[in-house]
């Protein structure tokens, strides 16, 4: 698609009256317009489609060699997976790659009667990756062997997106967390569904989620004792025992849905450039939120978090950077994570194909651009897996 010519364009000389009709026609416009572009980009498929793996990248999942890989093929319990090309070179879907993966890992898995963990990705401030970081360590820890559920509560959907789903055309109020918080379901089962990517579910969003927003300071009116707080959490403990792990995708802002899935998380991780600005505004997230959460009854006293981490996004190879890298580490000490998410123009590319990292195989990139942004990510999950078990082996004791 060819962008216009900015040059040979005229401003407006006067501005014409807008009414509310005329931005639902707006509206309108510009979602068939995002329909357009979302199938242009899936095609020929009518929805994402999972990535293929090679006989030497199930190798590198796995922790084994390619000859081990041809080994254990031979002997008929592990898919064999599909010939492909003159040479007739093996490739692996992705569920017959966590077969592999599950059947090779030396990993330890959630013990009988251990719950998962909750994980909340959650920042006040917009373009910081939140999504992208929510999204890529769900897919991640799939790899690992992991069964995951991704909440979106951003009523944007961008989770949901990533995932597969046209918020606005593909799902319906009653499909989002909307009936939890209007009191008409009280278990989240409801709303779950599968996505395109083997072992990860979804919870979805669309705009109309933003209806939480009045609904639960109206329930509050009418019911001082309104424990608006924990709706999420209640509705997720019947789940739990069904994952290893549930990511949960909070919007920007500190409102009655980022609340929720602040006081239902186990875990908390804060996505942050090490921009001027994105720093001053993690001082306010931490500020705001602690100061609700001591208002709120049995969270000041009783909650306890696994861990609580500020994960570095968007990091630029600049002297700035390097400052605010500083101002961060003096700010927060040790619970900045040493891992730092490069920015990156595949990162970009990937974000306007509706995709992540773990979507593109390496032969579409040059290949060590994609190692060096793939290689963080996979030391996040690495690090997020580690804890998932130092938690079981806690709760077991």
């Amino acid at each position: 698609m060819n962008a216009p010519d900015l040059s040979l364009m005229r401003m407006p000389e006067a501005e014409e009256e807008v009414s509310v009709d005329d931005l639902v026609e707006l509206s309108s416009q510009a979602g068939d317009v995002l329909d357009k572009i979302r199938d242009a980009m899936l095609e020929p498929y009518p929805r994402k489609k999972a990535p293929a793996f090679t006989s030497a990248t199930l190798a590198n999942l796995c922790g084994i060699d390619k000859p081990r890989v041809k080994y254990l093929s031979g002997k008929g319990d592990l898919p064999v997976g599909t010939s492909t090309g003159a040479g007739r070179a093996k490739v692996f879907t992705l569920e017959e790659a966590i077969t592999w993966i599950k059947a090779t890992s030396k990993r330890a898995t959630r013990p009988e009667g251990a719950r998962a963990r909750v994980i909340s990705i959650a920042n006040f401030k917009g373009g910081v990756t939140k999504t992208t970081t929510a999204v890529s360590v769900a897919q991640g820890l799939t790899l690992l062997g992991r069964k995951v559920l991704l909440i979106d509560c951003d009523p944007q959907g961008s989770s949901t997106q990533l995932c597969g789903y046209a918020p606005e055309t593909e799902v319906t109020d009653e499909s989002t967390l909307l009936p939890l918080f209007y009191g008409e379901q009280s278990d989240a089962r409801y709303a779950i569904r599968e996505t395109y990517w083997h072992n990860l579910d979804l919870i979805p969003a669309r705009i109309a989620l933003s209806d939480a927003e009045f609904e639960v300071p109206a329930k509050l009116l009418s019911d001082r004792k309104f424990e608006f707080w924990d709706i999420l959490n209640k509705g997720l403990k019947p789940v739990l025992q069904d994952y290893d792990v549930v990511i949960v995708d909070t919007p920007p802002a500190l409102s009655q849905l980022t609340t929720n899935a602040l006081v239902a998380a186990d875990a908390i991780l804060l996505p942050c450039p090490p921009e001027g600005m994105d720093f001053a505004s993690s001082t306010q997230f931490w500020r705001l939120f602690s100061e609700v959460a001591r208002r709120l009854p049995n969270v000041k006293d009783d909650k306890r978090y696994d861990f609580v981490k500020v994960i570095m996004t968007k990091v630029k190879s600049t002297e700035l950077s390097r400052v605010v890298q500083g101002w961060l580490h003096k700010a927060y000490g040790a619970r900045v994570l040493p891992i730092l998410l490069p920015e990156s123009g595949i990162q970009v590319s990937a974000a306007a194909m509706l995709s992540t990292i773990y979507d593109v195989s390496k032969s579409e990139v040059n290949s060590s651009s994609y190692a060096r942004i793939r290689q963080p990510f996979d030391q996040l999950t690495e690090y997020l897996d580690s804890q998932l078990v130092r938690a079981w082996t806690k709760e077991m004791a």
